[in-house]
């Protein structure tokens, strides 16, 4: 006879047959994973440090932006001065397209329009952050780094804040000396 069987009306064979029956079920299995109470508090926990951390990351990539556009424009102007002054260059002479290939530019980030070079993505200019603009005038020589204000580009908002006077301007001036 099985135990299920035996003596039906006892107490320990009534409680056996309940046990039997539980583990039969797999109800009194030792859990070794989590409850569902602790991966939603995971979870919660996860959602709060994402919603936290993401802008700040969104803030870091923005500040690396700024800070390649003024290297940019700082290395441009200085390498554009050096070799106007070392090569004896007439200013006058230059055009938008000998002052991106003198400044060393990236065609990557930059794009020469007229008489512009502009912020450009994909080879085209950025029209979400079209504040930016490295400007050559022949006629005076001045080469301007100018940054208009822009509410609806975060970038063009904080170099207009790193530059509340729109930019700056340099004069070029040859050495005027014969090698």
């Amino acid at each position: 006879m099985s135990p299920h069987t035996k003596n039906l009306t006892s107490k320990n064979t009534t409680r056996f047959i309940c046990v039997n029956r539980v583990v039969q079920w797999g109800l009194a299995r030792n859990y070794r994973a989590f409850s569902m109470l602790e991966l939603v508090f995971v979870i919660v926990i996860l959602g709060v440090l994402a919603a936290i951390a993401i802008p700040r990351f969104s803030l870091t990539r923005i500040d690396a932006q700024v800070v390649a556009i003024e290297n940019d424009i700082n290395n441009a102007i200085s390498a554009i001065q050096r070799e106007v002054f070392s090569q004896n260059i007439d200013p006058k002479t230059l055009n938008s397209t000998q002052i991106f290939i003198l400044a060393g530019l990236s065609s990557a980030r930059w794009i020469v329009q007229g008489n512009a070079i502009l912020l450009a993505k994909n080879n085209a200019p950025d029209s979400e952050n079209n504040c930016v603009s490295l400007n050559f005038d022949p006629q005076t020589s001045v080469i301007s780094f100018i940054i208009t204000q822009k509410s609806d580009s975060s970038l063009c908002e904080k170099l207009f804040s790193r530059h509340p006077n729109g930019g700056r301007q340099v004069h070029l001036n040859t050495s005027n000396a014969i090698f």
